[in-house]
């Protein structure tokens, strides 16, 4: 098997390369999604790296955040539209003028990375390339529980849905997604937890998706776009009720065990 720090290394590398040959194509809908997705692994695979390389992988996730938000502007136009037509059979007559509040403003940029960041991004697969892959599994098991514990945490601040607090917790929630897809090459146990944090992450982000669709046409409504908004507002709010209901229910099992021993059973599982 691959030591730990060459593998965490390599799948690191591999993230990378995926921004990389994603952005270097059409920019279609799906590759700017797979663009992100990459963005968001190489964030989260580059806080278990080991100390020696911090430096390294602090730049990468600042490097990475800033493509995944130069991207984010396209994305948003097309999640709008899936979100309200998820909807549509809750809102009548009102979809239409919702569908319409729902579009890019004019002038809203699309999917644009300047060629400055993708010079960025290069280097790091340069210096992913030519760094040392040390970093034992320990470590990055003790790196993992810290993305573990921030999540737990952040799960209690957003025990009474507000959106921001859910919104921070959804990012945990990736994190860790990403850190147990990594691990389950060390354990079959972690592939479970990766499965759960899936799909919680997903129905946190199908609540982060309505709260901003009722956000962005709310600022966007003219007097006469009330009753459309507020229909829309009626329909969001019982889907989103469903949604954390279910997403609270993943996380009551997903985050039983307190940090300390989440570390401990994990690091004994992944050394059999």
């Amino acid at each position: 098997m691959t030591p730990a720090g060459e593998a965490l290394r390599q799948a690191i590398l591999e993230a990378l390369l995926e921004i990389d040959a994603r952005l270097s194509g059409e920019m279609s809908a799906a590759e700017i999604h797979l663009a992100r997705r990459g963005a968001k692994r190489a964030r989260a695979l580059a806080r278990l790296a080991p100390a020696g390389l911090a430096s390294l992988a602090r730049n990468t996730r600042r490097i990475v955040d800033r493509a995944r938000r130069a991207l984010g502007a396209a994305r948003d136009v097309e999640v709008r539209a899936k979100t309200l037509d998820a909807l549509k059979p809750r809102l009548g007559s009102a979809h239409e003028a919702l569908a319409r509040l729902a579009d890019a403003p004019p002038g809203e940029a699309g999917a644009a990375v300047e060629p400055a960041l993708r010079e960025e991004l290069a280097a790091l697969v340069r210096d992913w390339r030519l760094c040392e892959a040390d970093g034992a599994l320990d470590d990055i098991v003790a790196a993992a529980g810290v993305t573990y514990r921030r999540m737990r945490k952040r799960a209690k601040a957003a025990r009474d849905g507000d959106s921001e607090a859910l919104h921070h917790w959804r990012a945990a929630v990736v994190d860790f997604e990403y850190d147990m897809d990594f691990l389950s090459r060390f354990s079959a146990d972690m592939k479970r937890k990766r499965r759960d944090a899936d799909r919680l992450r997903q129905y946190l982000g199908d609540i982060n998706d309505l709260d901003e669709l009722c956000g962005h046409v709310r600022r966007r409504a003219d007097p006469g776009d009330q009753v459309a908004v507020h229909d829309l507002e009626k329909a969001g709010a019982a889907r989103r009720a469903r949604l954390l209901a279910r997403a609270f229910a993943i996380a009551d099992d997903l985050l039983e065990l307190k940090p300390a021993q989440w570390i401990r059973e994990t690091g004994k599982s992944c050394a059999r």
